[in-house]
């Protein structure tokens, strides 16, 4: 089966194309150009570097978000349009689900964070598999997907930690981990785990990976109904709403 999956939920938003689980290339930017401009640019030149063309591809997946409001509905949009018409499947992936996926082993929990602005993260919380021998890279999601303050993250994180083991640590993931690690790493002294920022941001591979197990398990997406996970409106919705132009 061959994938092509898209993720634009961050600033650093990519592609990648995996066959049978096996990620075949991936093209990652973080510039200030916008992912209109790059997008589709990104996905020809992947593709014709593996040596395969859009009737080749087997399925779509698609970072839906929460994250960018911008940003998530031209990934969205895209991935859509590729679905639609090549009629081929689409599968709707959720960014925090796909920046925790295969991560995590020994933590006692770990935070995913997109950063939304002014203190506050796109958010959810996981729990890793207890036993090194499962197969299930899909962590267990023990939080609702929600907007949190940091100083909320950290409360709950500490909870997690005070309730484990004396050396347990809690790993933070996402732009967002980034952005307020030295409030995460004071609030947690010595348990909060922030890899460097390679292995914190999400990748479009982690979207691929995750959409191969849920088109696998039959998670398929109509791709006319697939929809943005957005978690609050929009700036013009909330000035539509209180009267203003």
């Amino acid at each position: 089966m061959l994938i092509l999956a898209m993720d634009t939920s961050t600033m650093i938003g990519g592609i990648a194309l995996l066959r049978d689980g096996v990620v075949v290339g991936e093209h990652i930017l973080n510039v200030r150009a916008t992912h209109s401009e790059r997008l589709m640019s990104s996905v020809e030149a992947l593709m014709a570097a593996a040596g395969v063309c859009p009737t080749d591809l087997d399925a779509m997946a698609c970072g839906v978000g929460p994250g960018s409001f911008t940003g998530v509905r031209i990934g969205v949009s895209a991935c859509k349009a590729m679905a639609y018409a090549l009629s081929i499947p689409m599968v709707s992936v959720p960014s925090l689900d796909a920046l925790a996926y295969g991560r995590g082993r020994g933590a006692c929990a770990v935070w995913c964070l997109i950063d939304a602005r002014h203190g506050r993260c796109y958010s959810a919380c996981f729990k890793p598999p207890e036993s090194l021998e499962a197969q299930a890279w899909a962590l267990q999601r023990v939080s609702d997907y929600a907007i949190r303050s940091i100083s909320e993250v950290c409360a709950l994180a500490q909870e997690s930690v005070s309730a484990s083991a004396s050396s347990a640590r809690a790993l933070f993931l996402g732009d967002g981990a980034l952005a307020y690690a030295e409030s995460l790493r004071a609030a947690l002294p010595g348990a909060a785990e922030i890899p460097p920022a390679p292995g914190a941001i999400l990748r479009p591979s982690q979207v691929g990976l995750l959409g191969t197990d849920l088109l696998r398990a039959g998670a398929v997406s109509d791709p006319r109904a697939a929809v943005p996970m957005y978690l609050r409106p929009s700036e013009a919705e909330v000035k539509l709403a209180q009267g203003e132009r």
